[in-house]
């Protein structure tokens, strides 16, 4: 396995508090899937969250009637995902860090896959690779939602510097007691490139959210990438 993937998979080993649905969730939800799509959950879709920690958006798609599942590369999330949603707990699974173009979650294919904040953590060969595996497990038609790390994204960006295969290595302290060492993102500069990063699919909306909470500390920019497989 390549040496940033285990540095990716041991950070995330620690935990990430996740208690809630985040907005570009329930956002994508209630703009986008079900008034322009159809897909309420009524009719028991499938929906794959690849990246799930905690499972809260799993959760939140089983409340909506989906027949929601979720993966991530981190054992201390998933075991509190199943804690917490003891009545769903068999629809989270561990996933290896190194993709394979054949792996396959739960055996099933997908109305729905979401990839909130969790494609960018690849080089571009391994991004390849899973996006590969994700085209095949969506179905004809299907819909794809995914959020790239921007540049604009200032306090990871501008503490960064190349590694390899479009990768930049990170570290950082905040004020938050947050540390962040040897930390490996691949940025998306433009929309343009985001495009590019899934034109295996076909795109139906290009936008971005950008958040700044603190004064002492930089903003956050993620591109939104939706799209359909024809």
């Amino acid at each position: 396995m390549e040496t940033y993937l285990k540095e990716n998979k041991k950070y995330w080993q620690r935990g990430y508090m996740a208690p809630n649905v985040d907005h570009n969730v329930f956002r994508f939800y209630g703009r986008i899937l079900r008034p322009q799509f159809g897909l309420t959950g009524e009719n028991c879709e499938t929906l794959l969250d690849f990246g799930c920690g905690q499972g809260a958006a799993v959760d939140y798609f089983n409340r909506q009637g989906f027949q929601s599942f979720g993966v991530d590369i981190s054992t201390t999330d998933l075991n509190v995902a199943r804690a917490r949603y003891p009545e769903i707990q068999s629809r989270f699974a561990e996933v290896d860090p190194q993709p394979d173009t054949n792996d396959e979650f739960f055996d099933m294919n997908y109305d729905v896959i979401i990839a909130v904040q969790s494609l960018y953590y690849y080089s571009d060969e391994d991004f390849n690779t899973r996006m590969e595996s994700i085209y095949k497990m969506l179905k004809p038609n299907g819909i794809f939602y995914a959020t790239m790390m921007g540049t604009e994204c200032e306090q990871y960006y501008q503490n960064s510097e190349p590694y390899q295969d479009w990768l930049r290595k990170i570290n950082f302290d905040t004020n938050r007691e947050l540390k962040v060492r040897d930390y490996y993102i691949n940025f998306t500069n433009s929309e343009d490139e985001l495009v590019r990063k899934f034109d295996m699919f076909e795109p139906v909306h290009i936008g971005f959210y950008s958040d700044k909470f603190r004064s002492d500390e930089a903003k956050g920019h993620h591109f939104i990438f939706v799209g359909t497989k024809n």
